[in-house]
């Protein structure tokens, strides 16, 4: 399958199988969904710009979990989760798009070598590096706005901030468990990031 990475190479964030690639696509069509609704119902076109702007922070969240666990020496793949696709989608449709869960899969990643086991610092990295995707993403936004007044640039802040906070939430297997286990530090200073672009975003 060519995804060998025992040396880190970067090129290696690229190497995808083809599952991966249609469990991106099907996450990415669903969140595009979710954080678009109820506005489709009424303009159906709002889907294509809901689809651009997360797919952009979703991909890129995703890719960023990849890479840097693959840069650390382990075999990573994206894997959709069923169960909270359809979870994210019923909520939104009960709530007419009040409550979003954005939790659509992950990335998985173990080691090639039994003996390698990952450390605290190892999952807490991978954890953070999508994390930070989304907030710079989220501020470069807020520029473009600010500049330009572009709407499109405000939706891609709001989405990327929403993204960074849920998975900041420090329960389960979401990024911010992680993440607490191995820095609180780092931890908290993300969080307050994520939240005060939000709460700039919002204001906008």
């Amino acid at each position: 399958m060519g995804l060998r990475c025992l040396d880190g190479d970067f090129l290696n964030m690229f190497d995808f199988t083809m599952r991966e690639i249609k469990e991106i696509m099907i996450s990415v069509i669903v969140l595009s969904i979710v954080f678009s609704y109820p506005e489709i119902l009424a303009e159906p076109l709002f889907f294509l710009y809901s689809l651009l702007t997360v797919g952009i922070a979703f991909i890129g969240h995703e890719l960023m979990h990849r890479f840097v666990a693959r840069k650390r020496g382990f075999f990573s793949e994206y894997r959709m989760w069923p169960q909270g696709l359809l979870f994210a989608l019923l909520l939104a449709f009960i709530s007419n798009g009040s409550f979003i869960f954005a939790a659509p899969g992950a990335v998985v990643f173990s080691a090639y070598w039994a003996f390698r086991n990952p450390t605290l610092e190892d999952i807490g990295k991978i954890g953070v590096a999508g994390v930070i995707f989304n907030i710079s993403l989220l501020y470069a936004s807020l520029i473009l706005f600010i500049f330009s007044h572009a709407a499109l640039f405000l939706f891609m802040a709001t989405i990327n901030a929403w993204l960074a906070i849920f998975n900041l939430i420090p329960f389960g297997m979401l990024d911010g468990s992680k993440i607490f286990a191995w820095n609180k530090k780092v931890w908290l200073a993300t969080l307050i990031l994520a939240l005060s672009g939000f709460i700039i975003a919002s204001l906008a």
